[in-house]
């Protein structure tokens, strides 16, 4: 009932920012379901449009599979929430262990859900993107939340080629902020050379993203003069904000893996002189255009009290924000030096999140 209405928050909070989450809510006796009988909520019909999948438990000896099905349906592809139901007279119910029945059959909805999950990248389509990458003068790399799993293969792919990286609200980490080539958040409340590396690039990279408006602004003058190649393992954001030249439908960390392959076999070549050139123009930009705060002599701006928590803590902490200008702050002052160490509602943004979530 009104538990489950104070739970929805948090599950489209976890749909959006594509969080892996499993609730478990309790229903009305199955005989009272449909009567409005006190607390009752129709909870699956709530949640649908706001989880990957969702189960309404009316026997007991389903558990073990319903179970079993949410947290691989929570975890696998793009991740994200999954809600189970049980009426309180299943969860009242007498069951021994030894009548369970765990070597389930899985679900006719799961194989039809496997099906559709991408299958490994194609060669052919890796080897594309390399020559599109080998072939340009400007490129830069655009990752988001998609590639937080993927940080070790995305490292090793900046190492390889030298591309300078611009990161989401939600992809701070994947990439270490520390390194000469990162360029911090993009978008609406990024840094001025993120931002200039995008409007100038011929060729952007969208790893593990989806071209929100926070980032993107009007999205027909978004990297105005590059091609695109969308990397992403929801086939659904692909092309859905923005028109991309090249696609691929897979998993980020076998993309990079492919990706990163191709660069050491030296089945494709970086013109080394015209990277550097480009490198050298957005690390100009972020010498020259390095974001600024007011000083005060009897207070301490809130960015300078951040600043100083990044360089105590080495960009290691782990940082929960709530939603406002604090967070804008925390991720345009805090560099973050490792994956999962930036909790925060980034497209819900709702208020409250930060302790909650700390």
């Amino acid at each position: 009932g009104p538990g489950a209405t104070n739970l929805v928050t948090g599950i489209a909070d976890a749909m959006l920012d594509s969080i892996p989450m499993v609730a478990i809510t309790g229903q009305v006796p199955r005989r009272m379901i449909g009567t409005d009988a006190f607390q009752e909520t129709p909870t699956v019909e709530i949640t649908r449009p706001i989880t990957k999948h969702n189960y309404l438990v009316m026997d007991i000896k389903d558990i073990p599979r319903v179970v079993a099905e949410a947290f691989y349906l929570a975890r696998s592809g793009r991740p994200g929430p999954v809600l189970i139901d049980i009426p309180k007279d299943v969860q009242q119910q007498m069951l021994n262990p030894s009548e369970l029945d765990t070597s389930f059959e899985p679900s006719k909805m799961l194989e039809y859900y496997d099906k559709r999950l991408p299958a490994d990248p194609r060669k052919g389509l890796l080897l594309d993107v390399a020559r599109a990458i080998a072939n340009a003068k400007r490129p830069v790399l655009y990752v988001g939340g998609g590639c937080i799993d993927a940080s070790e293969e995305l490292a090793k792919f900046v190492e390889l080629t030298g591309i300078p990286v611009a990161q989401t609200l939600m992809g701070l980490g994947s990439f270490s902020e520390m390194h000469p080539l990162a360029l911090q958040m993009l978008g609406m409340h990024g840094t001025i050379y993120a931002n200039y590396a995008i409007d100038k690039c011929d060729l952007l990279l969208a790893f593990g993203v989806r071209f929100d408006d926070r980032v993107t602004g009007k999205v027909k003058d978004f990297a105005p003069n590059a091609s695109i190649v969308h990397i992403d393992i929801d086939a659904a954001e692909i092309g859905k904000n923005k028109a991309v030249d090249y696609s691929v439908c897979a998993d980020m960390g076998q993309s990079l893996g492919g990706l990163n392959k191709l660069f050491e076999e030296k089945q494709v070549e970086i013109n080394a002189q015209t990277m550097k050139e480009w490198t050298d123009d957005v690390l100009e930009q972020k010498k020259l255009k390095q974001m600024t705060y007011p000083e005060y002599e009897d207070a301490i701006a809130p960015q300078h009290a951040i600043k100083v928590l990044e360089e105590v803590t080495k960009g290691d902490a782990v940082i929960s924000t709530g939603v406002g200008q604090h967070q804008m702050w925390a991720a345009q002052w805090y560099r973050f030096a490792k994956p999962r160490r930036w909790l925060t509602s980034g497209g819900l943004g709702s208020m409250g999140y930060g302790f909650s979530a700390a």
